[in-house]
């Protein structure tokens, strides 16, 4: 037995049984990779090959095998990796017309040699040829045909000696032929492996597309994802997502991805993707080019088309207009998601619309500032706040929040701004509109709901406040003290008859007042909060900079976000800070 080092094969057929394998689901502990190996210790062998005969093709591919010499690769290639070929037959065909192992003491003696190596003189230039000629025509060489458990043509088990001095003997062949037997057995066992392997590795992209896709509540977002994860799950090179506008029917480009194929847009005819859209049913085909088109539903709701094609010669299976499908539920899924979210968010910005001012008041002698920031991926939230005139002249300043997210709450949310305003104008003190706007709450609010607010009025240098509920505002004086600005008070909702303490504040010129909500404080890092203590020395630090109250409120904003990685909570802020003189 020669002493070379193994070698699997050349580089490009090397390569390529590299993707084969990866395509099939085949590992390095591969049943039939086990079973040749055993032909190594044999003291003859030089090469052992397992040639598979695809029916499709039909076409001769290295399954399994090894060789101890490049030159026995380079030799043995013509006759091994080639279009399956009764005109010109090679070691495969012989082999499996004579049904019966090919045995071939020295190949330059075989009445086939001549059309071997005519083969190898075309499959090469003919240098490579000659090499591959003058190495292969001493070597011995037995091929044995390999069967299904129903006598059916599975392929070819080549094992080789490249040296005469050992060449293969005629008591070989029983041998061959036991592991020809074990050969078949292997392979199916390598099939039965492989589905398996193939069945998790796509059970493994679909739960991972499953949790990117749903991962998103933006449809951009889910029209792109699912659009990039059909690639890899059907070996496509280009994906494409097209919407169907409700009603309408009109066909939309939404998401793609992967590479341009030439003449693809011709897979894409609309006419096609409507018939698809219309009928709910996937279709598959290879002309212009081999492509699928799976409709994109959820219940009787239509979003759109998910197509993927391939370039021409490379079909797709039954089975992957399965997977495909599949893929197509789950974004349908999403796609109805993300729909109503969005509905969602419009109906709630037009509820906060009217109460959500989108310019600070003017206040003579005093710079206002103000942020609203509903949650990430989040339509709008209970935050509410605003500043307006009195009939006396005063000016009332609110901060408030109810708990929860969504339409609904954005409803509630609205509902308080407005009962506290209106009775602002009946009431002359912040405590006594509070208690108005808890009577009126009360017999609207659901049981589980309350709405906590802090509530002031501002003339000139002095504020009067009443807070229910609701966190203490900040007071940070021109010498850069920090205050907490508190008063007693239940949320509004809670009980029938609820007490506020109303109390009075002065503001020198360089004084700034900041009411928040909760989402500052309650930002959340790995379960810590970024608390009161933080915020304070925030907004401190921000108020310390020659920057306007608006840039302040964004600079701290900033801050909180980064270092919670993202908001979970919406975010309502108002500043009021007197002019120096």
């Amino acid at each position: 037995m020669s002493t070379a080092p193994s070698i699997a094969w050349g580089a490009e057929t090397a390569a390529a049984s590299r993707r084969a394998a990866q395509s099939s689901g085949r590992s390095r502990q591969d049943p039939l990779d086990i079973l040749l190996e055993h032909l190594k210790s044999h003291p003859r062998v030089d090469a052992a090959a397992f040639m598979l005969v695809e029916p499709a093709g039909p076409r001769v591919q290295t399954a399994a095998g090894w060789f101890h010499s490049p030159i026995l690769r380079e030799a043995l290639g013509a006759a091994l990796d080639w279009p399956f070929d009764r005109e010109l037959p090679g070691l495969v065909e012989v082999s499996l017309e004579r049904d019966r192992p090919l045995f071939l003491p020295c190949v330059e003696d075989w009445q086939e040699a001549p059309s071997l190596r005519t083969r190898i003189e075309r499959s090469s230039d003919p240098i490579v040829a000659a090499r591959a000629w003058e190495a292969l025509r001493h070597a011995s060489v037995i091929g044995c045909p390999v069967r299904t458990e129903l006598g059916g043509p599975l392929g070819v088990l080549i094992v080789a000696s490249l040296e005469p001095a050992r060449a293969l003997r005629r008591s070989d062949l029983e041998t061959v032929e036991v592991l020809a037997d074990l050969t078949a057995l292997a392979h199916e066992r390598s099939e039965l492996l492989a589905i398996e392997v193939t069945r998790g590795r796509e059970e493994l992209m679909l739960k991972r597309a499953a949790e990117d896709i749903s991962g998103s509540l933006e449809m951009p977002d889910v029209e792109l994802s699912a659009a990039e994860h059909a690639l890899p799950l059907v070996r496509a090179d280009h994906a494409r997502l097209t919407r169907v506008a409700p009603f309408a029917w009109q066909l939309k480009p939404a998401a793609r991805a992967g590479v341009a194929i030439p003449g693809q847009e011709e897979a894409f005819e609309a006419g096609a993707l409507a018939e698809v859209a219309r009928d709910r049913r996937a279709v598959c085909a290879d002309d212009p080019l081999p492509h699928v088109h799976v409709p994109i539903a959820m219940g009787g709701r239509l979003f759109g088309v998910l197509s993927v094609v391939r370039p021409p010669g490379l079909p797709f299976a039954p089975h992957d207009v399965e997977l495909l499908e599949t893929l197509a539920r789950i974004t349908g899924a999403a796609m109805a998601n993300a729909h109503d979210f969005d509905r969602e968010r419009r109906v709630a910005r037009a509820l906060t619309a009217g109460f959500v001012p989108s310019t600070p008041l003017d206040i003579k002698d005093y710079e206002v500032g103000m942020l609203y920031e509903p949650a990430q991926d989040q339509p709008a939230g209970g935050d509410l706040f605003g500043t307006w005139v009195l009939p006396a002249g005063d000016v009332a300043v609110v901060v408030g929040d109810v708990a929860g997210k969504g339409a609904e709450t954005a409803a509630l949310s609205a509902m308080a701004r407005f009962f506290i305003e209106a009775a602002t104008w009946e009431c002359s003190s912040p405590a006594e509109v509070l208690t108005r706007a808890n009577r009126m709450l009360a017999r609207r609010l659901p049981s589980d709901t309350f709405v906590t607010a802090v509530l002031g009025f501002f003339r000139d240098d002095h504020i009067r406040y009443a807070n229910a509920g609701h966190l203490p505002a900040l007071l940070i004086r021109h010498e850069g003290e920090v205050e907490e600005v508190t008063a007693q008070g239940l949320p509004l909702g809670v009980v029938d008859e609820p007490h506020f303490q109303e109390c009075g504040l002065g503001l020198s010129p360089g004084d700034l007042l900041v009411g928040f909500t909760d989402g500052l404080p309650e930002a959340r890092r790995e379960g810590e909060l970024f608390g009161i203590e933080r915020l304070t020395r925030a907004l401190a630090s921000a108020a310390a900079r020659p920057t306007s109250v608006n840039q302040m409120l964004r600079e701290v904003h900033s801050e909180v976000r980064e270092w919670a990685g993202g908001m979970s909570d919406d975010v309502a802020a108002l500043a009021l800070k007197r002019q120096p003189v």
